[in-house]
């Protein structure tokens, strides 16, 4: 492929994915539809079909976006502190507040499955990974006698917990808490996930 093809291939790739990001922000999971993502981004289905499998592969690239952002939002909000649980506090707020402000590409990282048998892709995996690690880092700094094993389990059942938390009161469930007693309780969460 010359390099002229190689831009414009990019460039499709980019605009279609740019068209799907659009589609789930504005409508979430049921938003996607491949021929309406293609007219919106100003291509052919056909187009669309040589850069993206099918349908799940799309959503894994935007949900791979969201996980980038996510990221970006949680590195910002921990870069000038240096007390562990302070920063395991800013990583709760800073991933409660990019959930409120994103709802349906929030959504459709959790909800979008793919087929049974078909694994992720790489790509995909390493971003969650990398999220994880943001807590692994502050909880073993609290707890530097954690073994790896232990500290993975710890860092996930962190994550699990905040999430939980965060997905219960954003769908408004009655035992859902809003406003300050939301955020007063997620620091209490974090507590004592940390063990303080």
């Amino acid at each position: 492929m010359s390099g002229i093809q190689k831009a414009k291939s990019e460039e499709t790739q980019r605009r279609v994915l740019d068209a799907a990001i659009k589609a789930v922000e504005a409508g979430g999971l049921e938003a996607v539809n491949i021929r309406k993502i293609a007219a919106q981004a100003g291509y052919s289905v056909g187009s669309v079909y040589k850069h993206y499998a099918d349908q799940d592969e799309l959503l894994i690239a935007v949900n791979t976006v969201t996980l980038e952002r996510i990221r970006t939002v949680m590195r910002e909000a921990v870069t000038e502190i240096d007390d562990p649980l302070d920063q395991l506090k800013m990583l709760a707020r800073s991933y409660l507040e990019y959930a409120r402000n994103n709802r349906n590409l929030w959504t459709t990282l959790f909800v979008h499955r793919l087929p049974e048998g078909r694994p992720a892709p790489e790509a995909h995996i390493q971003g969650n990974i990398a999220l994880l690690a943001f807590i692994a880092a502050p909880l073993h700094k609290l707890d530097p006698g954690f073994s790896e094993e232990e500290l993975a389990a710890r860092t996930r059942t962190c994550f699990a917990a905040v999430h939980g938390l965060v997905e219960i009161s954003l769908e408004e469930r009655f035992i859902g808490l809003s406003g300050e007693l939301m955020d007063k309780e997620l620091m209490f969460l974090v507590e004592q996930l940390a063990g303080v």
